[in-house]
């Protein structure tokens, strides 16, 4: 009975803190509508703060609770809403979910930069470890700490006086009805902004509050699993709660906690070897069951507002011209760059086809995947144990092995899809955020060879912690150097691309757009609503499979890190950024953000060692810092190019094919340019200064003249005037 006990106050302990940070959730969720994904970084930077302030500054830990949690937190969560999340009006829940999370990229890669991961950063107790009391029962003793009594007393204070602010004050009446009717409101002399500032920085002070409870209880400090811990327990608290009930949030909070300890005090000890990963991923079990049994509309009709993202659809004709350029391109580049860019640039292009993935669930069908690698990894894991034929060093991965990894992806693809029968939107990405958190605590934390609880399977998944791909056999051939996997992947995603554009404008295309737009018109119409997300979703995981298992390729040896829940997510929003309805959106997410802003990044902190005297360390190290942070600045700014940066930069070069003169000029400029390259007159690094200084002043220069050449010829006759045909 004692341990019961102990169990117990320990799970309620660790669920009201849960619950703490999901009112913040619910709170900002029900005032303006948008689901503020960064809620879990926002309370981590707090807890890093707090840190700050009492360890390295000295300050007293209860004026430092004030100041972090109830001051500067809130401040935060203010910035982030009237700077970011207040222009998103009119863009798609998509839209928004990617600006929510880059800001919780920004953030995380800031806290990263601040507090160094490798020092150890530790935040005692309140009442240090001997506040406790304890209680005898039948010869056994328990032990409760006082620091649980204060999370508790706290959480129902704060769920006490939300419930009387949602329900019977007219401030919390205001609140909803910011999200109901915006021009109601302001007819009636309410301030829409007004109030939406007001209840984000009240999330704040959850957020801050919570944040720093949570880092006392865990003890040690660090960036990704305290955001992890929050963002997926919070996301199943807030769910229970049906996003708009905080007592329910807390009530599912606790359900989570409780689950969490029991689990972990009462578990057999045969399984010990997965018992960690399973009691991280308890939240996102809980989740998944909360999905499937609370109620969602079934059906939803088109948006009363128009969206802003627009995506072109190009034709055939085009798109072969384009693929067969990108070809030539990337293969004349593989011969002036050196082996490890090959693989680099290789390495894009894979991921550049799992991107093509978000383009077919995402852009076709609107339906939002937030892990498409963690889905690949199924794939991969398939294709190392199943196609490897040979030894582990000097094998090959056969083309069979690729195929049967495919299969198997769009298998789990399939039973992922289960939820989007029932759930769109902002469930769905939870959804799939589930299953990236799930593969990252079962899947990729354990290493070496488990033992699955029940059925008594011995799997392996990483391999003395890594994964070893050879390269590929076609034929007579194998493709192993980076220049013969470049030009073979490049290829690969020319062809695939071509069927990509083909799919969207072929019938079933048109079908997924129709199913994107209104639901409920293409139910009206006779369509089967669950055939077309199974076709999406399936299309959408063979893609993913196809990608991750080239990735793992070009990347020969692959660490559980290569695929975390962040490297999805950080490739999804390089996707959006890019334009997740075109295919030149995944190539840039794939290798523009994904790929070579990291290489930056890289040669930034390189130089900080290799040459302090030249700019001074601390100066290549923080420009390598910002290059990090670039991807996530890109995202929070996406509202201004909401049909994507790939559609708006290719927008620019128009009038570069328009003028002839300009053309040849800039042919001929990046041609001398690659010459010297491939003669080494001046290294790859030259070549690279050189392409990116004639991609920006060659699209300038045609604007302008094009500009200047408008502003001194008369108007042409309209359309309205002369008459369309």
């Amino acid at each position: 009975m004692a341990k019961f006990l102990e169990f117990t106050f320990l799970g309620l302990t660790s669920g009201v803190l849960l619950a703490l940070a999901a009112a913040g959730l619910v709170l900002t969720y029900t005032t303006s509508g948008i689901f503020n994904f960064s809620h879990g970084a926002v309370a981590m930077f707090a807890s890093f703060a707090f840190w700050e302030a009492t360890n390295q500054w000295g300050w007293n830990p209860l004026l430092a609770f004030v100041v972090v949690a109830l001051v500067a937190t809130p401040l935060l969560q203010v910035g982030i809403y009237h700077v970011i999340m207040r222009r998103l009006n009119g863009l798609s829940e998509i839209t928004k979910t990617v600006v929510s999370v880059a800001v919780m990229i920004a953030l995380w890669n800031l806290s990263e930069w601040l507090w160094n991961p490798s020092f150890f950063h530790f935040l005692p107790l309140p009442f240090g470890q001997n506040g406790e009391w304890k209680i005898t029962i039948s010869g056994q003793t328990a032990y409760f700490q006082y620091f649980g009594v204060l999370c508790v007393a706290i959480t129902l204070a704060v769920a006490v006086a939300g419930s009387i602010l949602f329900k019977r004050s007219r401030a919390g009446l205001a609140m909803r009805a910011v999200v109901d009717s915006p021009s109601l409101l302001s007819l009636n002399g309410g301030n829409p902004n007004r109030i939406a500032l007001i209840s984000w920085a009240i999330s704040g002070a959850f957020a801050g509050t919570a944040g720093i409870l949570i880092a006392q209880y865990l003890g040690n400090l660090d960036a990704t699993s305290l955001t992890i811990f929050v963002l997926g327990g919070a996301i199943t608290a807030a769910i229970i709660g049906r996003l708009k009930s905080i007592p329910l949030t807390v009530v599912g909070g606790i359900v989570i906690g409780l689950g969490t300890s029991y689990f972990n005090g009462y578990a057999p000890q045969s399984w010990s070897n997965w018992s960690g990963g399973w009691v991280a991923a308890i939240p996102i079990v809980i989740l998944f069951i909360a999905l499937f049994v609370l109620p969602q509309n079934r059906l939803r009709g088109a948006s009363l507002v128009k969206v802003k993202e627009q995506f072109a659809v190009p034709s055939m004709k085009n798109s072969v011209v384009a693929g067969l350029t990108l070809i030539a391109f990337f293969s004349a580049l593989s011969f002036i760059m050196g082996p490890d860019m090959d693989l680099k640039l290789a390495s894009g292009v894979a991921l550049s086809l799992v991107g093509l993935s978000v383009v077919v669930l995402t852009g076709f069908s609107g339906q939002i995947n937030l892990a498409p690698i963690a889905l690949g990894s199924v794939g991969a894991f398939v294709a190392y144990h199943h196609g490897i034929i040979g030894p582990m060093f000097g094998g090959v991965l056969s083309l069979w092995g690729i195929l049967l990894g495919i299969l198997a992806t769009v298998l789990v693809g399939c039973i992922v899809a289960l939820p989007a029968l029932r759930l769109q939107g902002i469930y769905l990405a939870m959804a799939s955020l589930g299953f990236g958190l799930l593969m990252t605590f079962i899947v990729y934390t354990p290493t070496g060879e488990q033992t699955i609880p029940l059925l008594h399977w011995h799997v392996a998944f990483f391999v003395n912690g890594s994964l070893t791909f050879p390269g590929i056999k076609v034929g007579p051939w194998l493709l192993s150097t980076g220049r013969q996997l470049l030009i073979a992947f490049t290829v690969m995603f020319v062809v695939t691309s071509l069927c990509v554009v083909r799919l969207r404008r072929g019938s079933l295309g048109r079908r997924m757009i129709a199913l994107k737009d209104s639901e409920a018109a293409v139910a009206t119409l006779g369509q089967r609503i669950v055939v077309l997300k199974l076709a999406a979703f399936g299309i959408s995981a063979a893609l993913a499979g196809l990608g991750t298992i080239l990735f793992c390729v070009s990347l020969q040896t692959v660490q559980a890190s290569n695929f975390n829940i962040f490297a999805g997510i950080g490739l999804f929003m390089a996707v959006v950024i890019g334009g997740y309805g075109s295919v030149s959106g995944a190539l840039f997410g794939g290798i523009g953000v994904s790929v070579g802003l990291s290489v930056i990044a890289q040669t930034f902190f390189n130089l900080s060692v290799s040459h302090p005297s030249s700019f001074g360390p601390i100066s290549w190290s923080v420009a390598g810092h910002l290059a990090l942070l670039m991807p996530a600045l890109i995202g929070i700014n996406i509202a201004k190019a909401p049909g994507g940066q790939a559609q708006k930069t290719a927008a620019g070069y128009v009038a570069v094919v328009q003028n002839k003169a300009i053309l040849v000029a800039t042919l001929g400029a990046v041609t001398i340019a690659y010459l010297l390259t491939l003669t080494k007159v001046w290294g790859n690094w030259w070549f690279v200064l050189a392409f990116c200084v004639i991609g920006v002043i060659s699209p300038l220069t045609a604007q302008r003249i094009s500009t200047q050449h408008s502003a001194g010829t008369a108007p042409a006759a309209t359309g309205e005037l002369v008459g369309q045909r």
